[in-house]
């Protein structure tokens, strides 16, 4: 990106910010996956040391580093992680081995518990309101 892309940029998150434009996004962790499990791979990153990915098929256009993503399971929203980063890459996965590749949102540092707001599981994201 030149310099005048990247101050457009700039400018354009500014003014998204001062509009409070700005959104939480949630996101559905499949019921088949065990929470206990899934416990493990938040408790890996709650110092902010590591990340962990959710693969998107496109990045949020409203939300930015810095925000909430908020975690359904089971049919509720139960905690929120702060996103450190959206990327485009390519990894193996430090617990299941599995190759990936495409577009992540990452999470890292602890999850915060919520009281538990019922909702319907989904694929990808959606913007969080309270309304969900």
């Amino acid at each position: 990106m030149d310099d005048k892309s990247l101050l457009t940029e700039k400018i354009r998150e500014i003014v998204l910010e001062i509009k409070n434009e700005f959104s939480d996004i949630v996101i559905t962790i499949p019921a088949s996956i065990d929470w206990s499990e899934y416990k493990k791979e938040i408790d890996a990153v709650k110092d902010g040391s590591n990340v962990m990915n959710f693969k998107i098929s496109n990045f949020p256009k409203r939300t930015k580093v810095g925000r909430k993503c908020y975690l359904c399971y089971k049919g509720n929203i139960i905690g929120w992680m702060e996103i450190v980063g959206m990327r485009e890459k390519e990894f193996t996965c430090s617990t299941t081995g599995k190759q990936f590749k495409g577009k992540f949102i990452e999470r890292s540092g602890p999850f915060n518990y919520i009281e538990p707001i019922q909702t319907k599981g989904f694929q990808g994201f959606r913007y969080f309101s309270e309304n969900n």
